[in-house]
């Protein structure tokens, strides 16, 4: 199966919060992938309008930034929330681990153990495409500073597990902050100043030291880590 052989759309939010719905055309089985609470109206919008039946809500992490909708698609669903072995959250019905694999119909769905961002990040692989939530953005990776956070870790991911992913895969993320849907792996790994450092002391150093104080501080963090765990 090929990306254009299945149904895929994104969804985005103002704070650059990024989610997915995917589904096998003949089987009309969905997956929605990292709803923020805000995309919840929209996705099942989305799922009716097109006639799918939502199997799986997964969330590729513990967020940090925001609330999750996972929860909420449940109560108005019967789809079956996926985390990664590690998650925290006691709401999860089906816990995966790095190699673990799902189908909706023909369309399958296999899952990438990639911490750094998080202890329980998972990408997400499809045809064609990865969903790499906050393990790689678009020119730059999750921070590292937020708790279970690791960068030794974040390097490993990008530099063994990515670099080692087909170059033509499309890369969708969990969040944007310039204006761009998707970027290539192949773009990625040529281009992204957060994957062309020559050493692992060097990444971390940056990370650890540099990195954090460029970024914006995380508001609501300790209420959306409590909203996310329980």
């Amino acid at each position: 199966m090929k990306e254009r052989d299945y149904l895929f759309e994104q969804f985005r939010v103002d704070r650059g919060c990024l989610g997915y719905v995917v589904a096998d055309p003949e089987s009309r089985s969905a997956a929605i992938i990292d709803p923020e609470l805000e995309m919840v109206e929209p996705m099942l919008n989305y799922v009716f309008e097109h006639g799918l039946r939502p199997a799986y809500v997964i969330d590729t992490h513990t967020h940090a930034d925001h609330v999750s909708g996972a929860r909420a698609l449940k109560s108005k669903t019967t789809a079956k929330i996926v985390m990664h072995e590690k998650a925290p959250a006691s709401c999860v019905d089906i816990r995966v681990e790095d190699g673990d694999r799902l189908r909706l119909g023909e369309l399958p769905i296999k899952f990438i153990h990639t911490p750094g961002h998080a202890k329980d990040l998972i990408s997400v692989m499809l045809p064609g495409r990865i969903l790499s939530a906050d393990a790689l953005l678009i020119g730059s990776c999750g921070r590292t500073d937020l708790p279970n956070g690791n960068a030794v870790r974040q390097y490993h991911t990008l530099y063994y597990i990515y670099r080692a992913l087909p170059d033509e895969l499309l890369v969708y993320p969990g969040h944007d902050y310039n204006g761009r849907e998707h970027s290539t792996l192949k773009e990625e790994k040529e281009t992204n100043p957060k994957m062309l450092f020559d050493t692992e002391e060097e990444f971390v150093e940056y990370m650890e030291r540099e990195n954090p104080g460029k970024l914006t501080p995380v508001y609501h963090l300790a209420d959306a880590l409590k909203a996310n765990m329980v």
